[in-house]
């Protein structure tokens, strides 16, 4: 390539970078000012905005003025275990410093829920007769059958909760996800010196890129799966690209645990653009063997629900037979053939808030790399596949990822994201010379001072209410607590919190207080509760005391009716949260 096409390449690869900037910097301030009372729109607007519009400024700066400065030539040796051993420790500490090491999410509430029950050696747990007409007042989402269970369990995959579980044997649980990220960028950075070379500048780009995504670090604080999908889509990836027997052998091994990890679909779609690389490369024995294998793991895990009834005296047939029906008919089916209203907004908001989580150097590299991807159709063209499909289901199926940071179902792919960056800064390295290297560090320097503080300060003040909510409530000492949670968003005033998430017991009921939605149950269940015990009642009051949902009108005309009826049947039955004090 002559020296006048170069120059032409970079003209257009800043041109084409600024316009994203620029477009970043409109849809930024179009979301600060969008009214609704969609969550989404909510954590975009008071997370992920203001990042987004240092984001858009910072980077029409480093492309237009990036500095000559310079990668070390070599990847650091020695301190690789003392550096890796403190970003987990930082992890962990952030798990409770920003989260109260807390659950937050129904999703990630789950993950313990499964643990406790694997921990007693069951695959579910045995409901009493007396408990199953309380079923979904007691766990309210993501049972795998939510009418009249025998017995609990969750409706996801099992392998993250058991693998959550097996770790816990050995230490403390919150450490989990955080070593999961070290054994990722591991596999990344095995990745790189293979495609780069063991000693090539890229390798520093990938890893920055990885371990400077605020998405990553946050989610590596929770129980959420989206950790391990990351972690072990990269491992498979490292072992496929080895190849042998071996390399393969670990590949389908990963992938088995991967498959069941959460839900099926996740870590195949990762894996078939690399299937069909080797397709193209006319490779059909490895090819052949792969298919078959994940035919098998595939139908494994869509059929587990179903082999439990047959595998195990722990659980029923009511169970298991309705966890099989639910992920086909009930589960599948309403998101291929019911579209969710706004999806081309959603995942514009989604897309913005994965941009707004990763490292600000991302954008730019991405720019430059996918040329290289669409005339490549190499590792890079499999890398850009796998994104674009994977967007393109998720779109098609499940817009809404619910509570997260960043995009969530992205995670899986941000090995791929910070390979496509390596491959971007490979690109631009001959043309910019050590301004390629010093707008990498300049973006990166910004993202590590501006944007990860102010995402783990606006995610902690997130968090802040439901974990005071959750704190009042298990301070009660009574052995029920009924919490209102029949809430909807109010009109003209933005997203609410919703207490439903709070609703959360163990599956053997031993928690005390047990605590039920008020949402699903009625005067005449509350009473026969009242033959076990007092109960205490949490309002919409209350939890404006403790600084949650204080713009929902503290007015409850169900819940006060259900106080109401009950305290006429069975006065001395219903204790208040804040009992007045004479």
């Amino acid at each position: 390539m002559n020296r006048a096409d170069a120059v032409d390449q970079v003209i257009k690869w800043k041109r084409t970078t600024a316009a994203w900037a620029i477009l970043m910097l409109v849809l930024s301030a179009a979301c600060l000012a969008a009214k609704g009372n969609a969550l989404t729109l909510y954590q975009a607007k008071s997370q992920d905005a203001p990042v987004l519009l240092v984001l858009g400024l910072a980077i029409c700066l480093a492309v237009f003025k990036a500095q000559a400065w310079r990668l070390p030539e070599r990847l650091p040796r020695g301190w690789t275990l003392l550096v890796g051993g403190s970003l987990a420790a930082l992890l962990v500490w952030g798990a409770y410093a920003v989260f109260a090491n807390y659950p937050l999410a129904r999703d990630e509430h789950m993950v313990v829920f499964d643990m406790a029950i694997f921990d007693r050696g069951r695959l579910a747990m045995p409901l009493a007769p007396f408990w199953r007409p309380y079923a979904i007042a007691l766990v309210p989402d993501f049972l795998m059958n939510d009418t009249m269970p025998t017995a609990l369990v969750s409706d996801y995959l099992p392998m993250n909760a058991m693998l959550r579980l097996g770790f816990s044997k050995l230490a403390d649980p919150v450490w989990f996800n955080p070593l999961l990220v070290l054994v990722g960028g591991a596999a990344l950075l095995d990745i790189s010196r293979r495609a780069f070379g063991p000693d090539d500048r890229a390798c520093w780009v990938v890893l920055l890129v990885y371990l400077l995504s605020a998405q990553m670090l946050v989610n590596a604080m929770t129980p959420f799966s989206m950790t391990a999908h990351m972690a072990l889509n990269l491992v498979w990836l490292a072992a496929f690209l080895r190849g042998g027997k071996l390399g393969h052998a670990i590949a389908i091994l990963t992938g088995f645990i991967a498959v069941g990890l959460h839900q099926v679909a996740f870590h195949p779609v990762f894996v078939a653009p690399f299937l069909l690389l080797r397709l193209r490369e006319r490779r059909w024995r490895l090819v052949l063997v792969y298919a078959l294998a994940y035919a098998a793991i595939i139908l494994w895990w869509i059929k587990y629900p179903s082999l439990l009834a047959v595998g195990s005296a722990n659980v029923s047939g009511a169970v298991a037979g309705e966890g099989h029906r639910n992920f086909v008919t009930e589960r599948v089916l309403p998101l291929l053939l019911h579209r969710t209203p706004g999806t081309t907004g959603l995942m514009v908001l989604n897309m913005l808030r994965f941009f707004a989580w990763q490292n600000f150097a991302l954008l730019p590299l991405l720019v430059a790399a996918v040329p290289i991807a669409l005339r490549d159709r190499g590792l890079p063209r499999a890398l850009l596949l796998g994104i674009v499909l994977w967007l393109a289901i998720v779109t098609l199926i499940l817009p809404y990822q619910g509570l997260g940071w960043g995009y969530r179902y992205l995670s899986p792919y941000l090995g791929s994201f910070a390979l496509l960056a390596g491959f971007g800064y490979r690109e631009l390295a001959p043309r910019l010379n050590d301004r390629a290297d010093g707008l990498v560090l300049a973006l990166s320097g910004i993202t590590a001072i501006v944007a990860l503080p102010a995402l783990l300060i606006s995610t902690h003040s997130f968090a802040e209410p439901y974990i005071a909510l959750e704190r009042l409530v298990a301070r009660q000492q009574t052995p029920f607590v009924v919490i209102d949670t029949a809430v909807s968003n109010p009109p003209d005033q933005g997203w609410a919190l919703h207490p439903l998430d709070q609703v959360r017991n163990l599956p053997d009921l031993s928690n005390r207080p047990i605590r039920l939605s008020g949402n699903r149950v009625n005067a005449e269940m509350i009473e026969r509760l009242c033959d076990k015990g007092p109960v205490t009642m949490v309002t919409r009051g209350d939890m404006h005391r403790v600084g949650f949902m204080l713009n929902v009108p503290e007015q409850s005309p169900r819940f006060e009716n259900l106080i109401k009826q009950v305290g006429q049947s069975k006065p001395a039955c219903l204790r208040p949260v804040f009992p007045s004090r004479r």
